[in-house]
This record gives C-alpha cells, structure tokens and sequence, in this order.
C-alpha cells in the first residue's frame, strides 16, 4: 500500500510518495542526520570543503529557510530518514530555482536519489510554476553527472579547473532542465 504524506510549505501542499521514497517537511530533528551526511567523507570530497559543526550545518538550514527554500526530508519505504532534496535560489519572477540533494551513504546507489530529485522537479514545475530547475556539480561527481544526466538535465555550462579538491583541479558543470523538456519526458509519469 502506497503512502502519502503532506508538505505544507508557504501555502504549498504536496503530496509525494512511491515504492521507494516519501518528501515530508524537513524537520528541526533532523539535523542531526543532515550533519552525519554532510561530515562523510565522500560528500566533504565532492563539495570540496572541511567538516562542519552541528551548530553550522543547523545554521545553514535556518538560513534556508529564511530564504523560502523548499526543504524536503526524503525517506525510504521503511519510513527512515535518508536524506534531504531542496529547492534554492527560488526566483518566480525569472521562473527559475536550484536544485540540491544530499542522501545518507547507506542510501545512496540504489535509487532514492533519482526518485527524490524527479518528485521535487515535478513539484518545481508543476506546483511552483517554475520555468527552468538547474544545478552545478563537480567533473569528479561522475556518478551524480549520470543521474542528472538521466532524469534530464543538460549540461549548459563548464568551467574548467575550477575548483581544487584532494590535491587536483576539477571542472565545474552546470546543468539545467526546463519544464518543457520535463513535461516531454515525463508526460506519461504519475506523480
């Protein structure tokens, strides 16, 4: 049986689940995973950055939300917090919003990720009326580049040895999906 759970947020009701993940509202008691994720060592490689305190990983979701971000904890089919997918940079008189994602390191590789980004997309687009949902990532994040790859993102942009993480310059992508593009995808798609 599928379950559906509500997200208010700003006047915004989403209902999302299936098989694999369920968005809920991102709580305050949540943190406390979003810190352990963030402090793993493979996404301290992929952001390029040192580890975090609690205290700036609860500052930076405060901050967020003053922003009026869409912040959205994603769970898995047993009902545990995995990780966390957002909306950022939300600008509606341009039609257009980030995206961001971070899952646990147990959770990642196995889909959760690709279902969580296609439900936010779906909501930027859909609920949000937005025009156009992009992102960066690093070249060394071959694995995230596929994924967004997949659901349909293009890369727009390329900024070489941009950045300098473990010892190496990387290159940094922005990728971009519009909702026309989304709507030909995913036409035939129940969210």
């Amino acid at each position: 049986m599928t379950k559906y759970k509500c997200v208010k947020t700003k006047g915004l009701e989403v209902a999302m689940s299936d098989k694999q993940v369920t968005l809920r509202s991102f709580e305050t008691e949540d943190i406390k995973e979003l810190h352990r994720w963030s402090n793993d060592p493979v996404s301290m490689l992929m952001v390029g950055r040192a580890p975090l305190t609690y205290e700036q990983v609860a500052k930076q979701v405060e901050k967020k939300r003053q922003n009026g971000d869409l912040l959205l904890a994603v769970e898995n089919e047993e009902s545990k917090l995995i990780g966390w997918v957002f909306l950022q940079n939300i600008e509606h008189e341009h039609g257009r919003a980030s995206i961001g994602i971070l899952l646990a390191p147990e959770a990642r590789g196995q889909g959760y990720g690709k279902h969580a980004m296609e439900r936010m997309i779906n909501i930027g687009f859909n609920q949000l009326r937005l025009n156009k949902i992009y992102l960066t990532t690093r070249g060394i994040n071959e694995h995230a580049i596929t994924l967004y790859t997949k659901i349909g993102f293009i890369v727009e942009g390329q900024l070489r040895k941009h950045a300098y993480i473990d010892g190496n310059y990387c290159d940094t992508y922005f990728m971009g999906i519009l909702a026309s593009e989304w709507k030909q995808k995913y036409s035939k798609r129940n969210f």
